[in-house]
């Protein structure tokens, strides 16, 4: 009789394309099941048994069946590594990790997985894979390559560490340094003689340059953040666009801008401020670039299915040429001169990684000269 872990796993590579993906693009030896919410059950296929030299058939489905077997150093590091991973879904799980064969060898097994969550972003699963990376691994002796195994996840830890650090960085570290040029150069500016124009020149091109630079890190640090929540929470859709809208007041109004949501009124389950920069950056991105003579126009809407919200958000800006449609989602691609449309070039890297951090897709349609329409999904 199947297991349940088993059958249920079936059942989701059938609802679930990027389960398929996983398992296609991992060249296993062995995958596994984890039921988070039961954590002693797990379901493991047969080869990880075989590669350890176990039948099958002997080994039940459970934690407490490999839990001997394990090196207990990494066994520990992989509970580390896991709940960072259950914190923050972006930050992968995958770890080295050393089993003893039944004939008393070791075995050096990669371990990778993915968290799978419940609606409202709880986990409940954990699908993993497993390589048998012992032949590459042998190059060396048992001990070395073991002390060797040691550095390497004591090290990702650290750099996983060191990443958590870059946003404090890049709020305090890198501001106070291009707010003292902005400053001192403001001071220059007012204490020379205006007269001269080289000055001038030279002292706006610094000015310019340290704007921009925050605008960089500005950037940077909510590319950083997203991700961060941990809970999805009820947003209200039309609440959201109307807060957008009022972020977005001054823009609006000096380009005499309309923005209108004529979708249903919906309550969705989102990372909320990560959708709240997501609608942001589309809206911003449709009144930013639009012809001079030209009122811009965004509409959004919403259309409903049994698994997902499908939003639409349209202008009638100056269009994007079909053959940039796989570019403009990558960090710092810009398409236009930054004197005539402004900006970092990463606000479409953000929606792709909200959108990714959601489980939906993002698309676009646009036509040159007559503006473009840009879709993403959310899941219910």
């Amino acid at each position: 009789m199947d297991h349940y872990l088993k059958k249920e796993l079936y059942d989701l590579v059938k609802k679930d394309s990027r389960i398929f993906d996983f398992i296609q693009k991992g060249s296993l030896d062995g995958i596994w099941y984890w039921d988070l919410e039961n954590p002693e059950v797990e379901w493991m296929s047969s080869k990880f048994w075989t590669e350890l030299g176990y039948d099958p058939a002997l080994m039940p489905h459970e934690a407490s069946a490999w839990r001997d077997i394990i090196n207990q150093d990494d066994l520990k590091i992989a509970g580390e590594m896991l709940n960072r991973h259950f914190e923050n879904p972006q930050i992968p799980y995958d770890q080295i990790v050393r089993y003893t064969h039944k004939d008393g060898s070791t075995v050096y097994i990669r371990c990778r997985g993915m968290m799978i969550s419940d609606e409202s972003g709880k986990p409940i699963r954990m699908l993993g894979a497993h390589n048998n990376i012992t032949s590459v691994v042998n190059y060396t002796s048992e001990r070395e390559s073991s002390q060797r195994l040691i550095d390497l996840n004591t090290a990702l830890i650290n750099k996983n560490k060191e990443l958590e650090q870059f946003t404090y960085i890049a709020s305090h570290d890198l501001q106070e340094p291009l707010n003292s040029i902005l400053s001192f150069s403001k001071l220059l500016q007012e204490e020379i003689d205006s007269s001269n124009d080289l000055v001038n020149e030279c002292l706006q091109v610094i000015q310019g340059s340290a704007y921009r630079m925050k605008d960089f890190i500005t950037s940077l640090l909510e590319y950083s953040r997203i991700g961060r929540e941990t809970e999805m929470t009820e947003v209200d859709v039309c609440g959201l666009i109307e807060e957008i809208k009022i972020d977005l007041n001054d823009t609006i109004v000096s380009s005499q801008a309309v923005v209108a949501y004529i979708g249903e009124s919906v309550k969705i389950k989102a990372y909320r401020s990560d959708l709240h920069r997501l609608f942001l950056n589309i809206i911003q991105n449709g009144i930013k670039y639009t012809a001079p003579d030209t009122d811009p126009f965004v509409e959004i809407n919403m259309e409903e299915s049994d698994t997902h919200y499908t939003f639409s958000i349209s202008d009638n800006g100056i269009g994007i040429p079909e053959e940039h449609f796989g570019k403009i989602f990558d960090v710092f691609k810009r398409l236009h001169n930054r004197a005539e449309y402004p900006g970092t070039g990463i606000g479409l890297s953000h929606c792709k990684k909200v959108v990714e951090l959601h489980r939906g897709e993002l698309w676009l349609t646009s036509e040159v000269g007559k503006g473009s329409t840009f879709y993403f999904t959310i899941p219910k």
